[in-house]
């Protein structure tokens, strides 16, 4: 990876296990001994994880794995306004980057209305086929009735 210098690393930072039984904090320092220049992204799946990777002192923290990890099911980022993030705005000192199910220009609006440094869109745009599921799950029903 280093061969192509990255400008950001983006890391699993949430509790999950990794393979070879890591911690967070010793895999974050490992390789923030061997690159310390490197910009790193902690991707987080709830909020105590955002704090933690804030406090270890990744460069950015992401909320892309909110609702996709066994710590985080049937979380939805955009409930109660974006609890969530506001939340994490409220208490962190690296810039948030709002990722994970924000899905329409509403939503990216009002996420960097509470202060998100940047938003990434992903599968809203990139995946044709989930764009086109939903027109199709809209009008299912229409003359059927």
């Amino acid at each position: 990876l280093m061969t192509v210098k990255p400008e950001i690393i983006a890391l699993d930072a949430t509790t999950s296990t990794r393979p070879n039984g890591q911690t967070l904090d010793d895999f974050y320092h490992e390789i923030r001994a061997k690159y310390p220049d490197q910009l790193l992204m902690a991707d987080c799946s709830t909020v105590e994880e955002m704090f933690h990777a804030d406090e270890l002192g990744f460069d950015f923290i992401g909320s892309t794995l909110v609702g996709y990890t066994k710590q985080s099911k049937g979380d939805k980022i955009e409930e109660n306004d974006f609890e969530i993030l506001r939340t994490v705005l409220e208490r962190i000192k690296h810039p948030l980057i709002a990722e994970g199910n924000i899905d329409t220009p509403e939503k990216v609006k009002r996420v960097l209305e509470l202060g998100a440094y940047s938003v990434v869109v992903g599968s809203a745009i990139t995946r044709p086929q989930l764009i086109t599921k939903k027109f199709v799950d809209a009008i299912q029903h229409v003359g059927k009735d």
